[in-house]
């Protein structure tokens, strides 16, 4: 499996302008590998919440997330792949639609990243 462990900066979506997506700090995905789990957290726009999941072959995670999005509760389902050491990061929103971002690894600090 390809190591998706890291922070990586949340840089495009064609579901949300980049306004959007700094509206409350810099846009991340944090994960940790442990055995056959990958856990971790995101952060973009007004939305935040943890990540639960699963090896899905070679370059693929499979997960459930549940978070908040600004004051509503957002969970579902979604998909992260490694292509080119770019993260894609799909959301399927439980009774919502799909949300795409992409992003790279990068270091980010914690004072600049969402708490």
């Amino acid at each position: 499996m390809k190591p998706f462990t890291g922070t990586w900066r949340i840089t495009s979506s064609p579901d949300f302008s980049a306004d959007q997506l700094n509206q409350s700090g810099l846009p991340y995905v944090r994960l940790r590998q442990q055995g056959e789990r990958v856990e971790g957290e995101y952060a973009f726009g007004l939305q935040q919440g943890h990540i639960d999941g699963r090896p899905d072959g070679e370059d693929r995670i499979i997960f459930s997330f549940e978070g908040m999005d600004d004051e509503e509760l957002a969970n579902g389902a979604g998909l992260l792949t490694l292509r080119e050491d770019r993260l894609h990061l799909t959301l399927m929103y439980h009774f919502g639609p799909d949300r795409t971002l992409e992003g790279n690894r990068q270091a980010i600090s914690d004072a600049s990243a969402h708490g």
